[in-house]
């Protein structure tokens, strides 16, 4: 692979859709990690004992196995399985076809975001799950599309959340904000 190949590879993330809309298409995994880079940007203002650059470096890199997995709307086991060999395939050849010179932090982030041990890792993964409620927070579409409710969105997001205390407050105000514009469906 030339320099330039290598270069381009992160630029595929343009490409890979994600579930959520936006406008009138799909939204892409690098629109997902550059709004979570913002979001991390403000809550980290919140949270000084965390160090700021290992955050954003695990954010810039959480999705990268995307690259030649593609992403997935994960909700059951077997779905989650094959997602997970997928990536796994995607992270060696990732190991072997992005420049020398980043393939360390990709391979240290994307471990430290998978063993979830640092808290770190801990507040990407919470901002990860945060930035598709504030995407589709002004649509109900896809809330309705994929029976979203409050009740399965406390399911899925809270785990994540509940170690940070500001971001599981900015969660609820958010659900009750989301519930008064019914934008959430009823149960």
């Amino acid at each position: 692979m030339t320099l330039l190949e290598q270069l381009y590879l992160p630029y595929n993330l343009k490409k890979v859709e994600r579930r959520g809309r936006n406008g009138n298409r799909q939204e892409t995994t690098a629109e997902h990690t550059y709004s979570a880079m913002f979001l991390a940007e403000y809550f980290l203002k919140l949270h000084p004992k965390l160090n700021k650059e290992r955050v954003m470096q695990i954010i810039l890199y959480h999705d990268f196995v995307e690259i030649y997995a593609g992403d997935t709307f994960v909700e059951n086991e077997k779905d989650k399985e094959k997602q997970n060999s997928k990536e796994e395939k995607s992270y060696k050849k990732l190991l072997k076809t992005l420049p020398k010179e980043i393939v360390v932090n990709f391979e240290n982030s994307w471990i430290e975001y998978l063993e979830q041990e640092t808290l770190e890792s801990k507040f990407a993964k919470a901002i990860d799950v945060m930035d598709p409620i504030i995407h589709a927070s002004t649509d109900k579409t896809d809330w309705v599309k994929y029976h979203f409710t409050e009740k399965k969105l406390r399911e899925y997001k809270e785990p994540y959340l509940k170690e940070f205390p500001i971001l599981m407050k900015f969660f609820n105000e958010l659900v009750e904000e989301l519930k008064k514009k019914k934008i959430i469906p009823k149960e």
